[in-house]
């Protein structure tokens, strides 16, 4: 049986993954989707991802 995770159980785990992400040894997201996807891929998709500059927020 999975269970879902309680949320404070997921708030502490984000809270940890992101605390982890301020040590300058730790892979970057970019690093990271490079090793799973390959650069190109990994790149095409935070090309995509990545705000356009001038675009309008919705409100």
């Amino acid at each position: 049986m999975d269970r879902q995770p309680q949320p404070r159980q997921r708030g502490q785990r984000l809270l940890v993954a992101h605390l982890r992400s301020l040590d300058p040894h730790t892979p970057t997201a970019k690093e990271r989707l490079s090793e799973i996807l390959g650069p190109q891929l990994a790149h095409q998709l935070l090309f995509a991802l990545a705000p356009r500059q001038g675009a309008r927020r919705a409100a």
